[in-house]
């Protein structure tokens, strides 16, 4: 008997996600966006509110003991506390709530206070872990912590929404079969549509898939140097490194003579359905700003070209490899059976 093609995620198994999800540094926020005020985002189903107070990054949820009201609609003070826009209950740094204006002097009870979630800032973006400790530490990113390497729109933050789980995305990174089909125009070829030899490793933490492919000399992230004056037709040979984690990607590309392309994509999971994708380039080769805007336009259409199909994959949270929805083919798929395996054993999602 065939397998159903579109088995849906039921609560349970949604549920069972976020937990596992919950185990994990996940990137919720740049930290230009935090600046004086509380700011509110949702993570994994949960209301997450966002404050700097006493120079540190804390994570509350997002509602306050007495009636439920969101704090991030309250207001900093003093640069330490949090005030709930309701009833005016003032929260410190540890979510202790330290002040009950309607009755003053009277004993504020115990269980006056919200909790409070593990918070770091690094690579100018701010991360949560829903646990009490976080599985893996935070990923490092070589590129982008080398002042060698000059980095699109000054090392801005890009982000977009995407309707599909973070790991959707992240096969669809690993996946180095569909670019004759998906990006015939841009990084693709409609020739080249062999299976390059792959070498996949599992590190701690993440997922090594390292091989080599013929592409366009057009697009700035494969010709390189070259890319403002190649011809349409024009190959070149490009050595590929992607890291995959549970949330993250980080894909660097070499041509062999030195100059090196890199992107990250850290993916933050709002729901069982839906990421919040935040993303940055470095290279280090032609630092000249004015043409960051080409760099930024081709990373964006190979995007939306990645964008348009994996949103359609259903479910949304990956199926058991043992129940067949996802028939992988060896040796092509090689990337994408590892990483899956991974996630099995990872109990992302628990099956």
């Amino acid at each position: 008997m065939d397998p159903p093609l579109h088995t849906p995620n039921n609560s349970l198994s949604i549920e069972a996600y976020y937990s596992s999800m919950a185990a994990y540094w996940n990137p919720v926020c740049p930290s230009t966006l935090l600046v004086e005020n509380p700011l509110g985002i949702e993570l994994l189903g949960k209301r997450i509110v966002l404050a700097r107070l006493n120079g540190k990054v804390v994570a509350f949820d997002d509602l306050c003991r007495h009636l439920g009201a969101a704090l991030s609609l309250g207001r900093i003070e003093e640069s330490r506390f949090l005030r709930c826009p309701y009833h005016g209950w003032l929260y410190n740094e540890e979510g202790r709530c330290i002040e009950i204006p309607s009755r003053r002097g009277a004993p504020i009870p115990k269980a006056a206070c919200v909790h409070r979630y593990p918070a770091k800032e690094f690579l100018e973006m701010i991360w949560v872990c829903l646990m009490p400790t976080a599985k893996y530490e935070l990923p490092h990113f070589t590129e982008f912590e080398d002042s060698s390497f000059y980095q699109l729109d000054n090392g801005k933050w890009k982000e977009c929404l995407w309707k599909a789980s973070p790991q959707r995305i992240i096969l669809g990174q690993l996946d180095d079969t569909h670019f004759a089909w998906v990006h015939p125009t841009t990084i693709g070829h409609p020739a080249q549509t062999a299976s390059p030899d792959h070498k996949v490793i599992k590190e701690k933490g993440y997922i090594l898939s390292t091989f080599s492919v013929s592409q366009r000399k057009k697009a700035p992230s494969s010709g390189f140097s070259t890319s403002l004056t190649a011809k349409e037709e024009e190959l070149s040979t490009v050595h590929y490194t992607v890291s995959a984690g549970p949330n993250w990607v980080h894909l660097r590309k070499d041509n062999g003579k030195g100059e090196i392309w890199a992107l990250i994509q850290l993916l933050s999971p709002i729901a069982y359905n839906k990421s919040l994708m935040f993303w940055k380039i470095a290279r280090n080769y032609d630092k000249d700003p004015t043409h960051d805007p080409i760099y930024e336009k081709i990373q964006l259409q190979i995007m939306e070209e990645d964008k348009r199909v994996i949103e359609s994959q259903r479910p949304w949270l990956l199926p058991p490899i043992s129940s067949s929805l996802s028939l992988y083919l060896r040796p092509s798929d090689l990337p994408l059976i590892e990483y899956h395996k991974w996630m099995e054993e990872e109990k992302v999602p628990p099956f």
